[in-house]
């Protein structure tokens, strides 16, 4: 094996060890701490820095970890949407001290908000697909609630005002987003009609009387 793979291999293992280790003192109730993740995960302090020299780029990787354990995939409908959203919620509930964390903690909110660009994306992709035609501010709004629907803080609030776990969430996700994009679709139509069809342009006649 070449150094650079073994180099790898050994890094992966210490950052799986050690977020593994920030599971576990969640799970425990203890603070997230360089000092209580080392000791969690069974290693140096010092380790702990070497691979993670900041509390961001600690939580971004968390971040990544839940997201392979949950199995995210990009949605661009929202029949796609619904099938992650009933999938990841109840991985979240596997992992909820871990999901507390990353929405209370200012570092969890950063290392989220990284790959924002492409959950607007998604969401806009998923309006687009199931409900053609909005005009641009609605279609926005729209994407704004699709993303909102499946994010985790919908799981979060569902499970702290309404005591649900992450099958219930999801289901009460997958009702709300139906609904939604239901009535979006109505509100292409509507808007269609009120439009109309594109008038054509006369045709205009040259001098000679033939028309262009």
């Amino acid at each position: 094996m070449p150094t650079g793979s073994l180099q790898d291999a050994r890094r992966a293992v210490v950052t799986d060890r050690v977020l593994a280790g920030v599971a576990a003192l969640l799970a425990d109730g203890r603070v997230l701490t360089y000092a209580n993740v080392a000791a969690a995960a069974e290693v140096p302090e010092r380790t702990v820095y070497r691979h993670f020299p900041t509390r961001h780029d600690l939580m971004a990787a968390v971040v990544d970890w839940v997201n392979q354990r949950a199995g995210v995939q990009r949605a661009t409908t929202g029949e796609q949407a619904t099938e992650n959203v009933r999938h990841v919620f109840t991985t979240f509930d596997e992992v909820a001290p871990v999901m507390r964390e990353l929405m209370l903690a200012p570092e969890g909110l950063a290392a989220r908000l990284e790959n924002n660009d492409d959950r607007r994306a998604a969401a806009l992709a998923i309006v687009d697909n199931d409900a053609p035609g909005l005009d641009d501010p609605t279609r926005r709004r729209t994407a704004a609630v699709v993303q909102l629907l499946t994010s985790a803080a919908t799981w979060q609030t569902l499970r702290d005002y309404w005591d649900m776990d992450g099958t219930e969430a999801a289901d009460t996700a997958a009702v709300a987003l139906a609904m939604l994009l239901d009535g979006a679709r109505h509100e292409a139509t509507k808007t269609q009609l009120r439009e109309g069809p594109r008038r054509r342009r006369p045709r205009t006649r040259s001098p000679r009387g033939d028309s262009r």
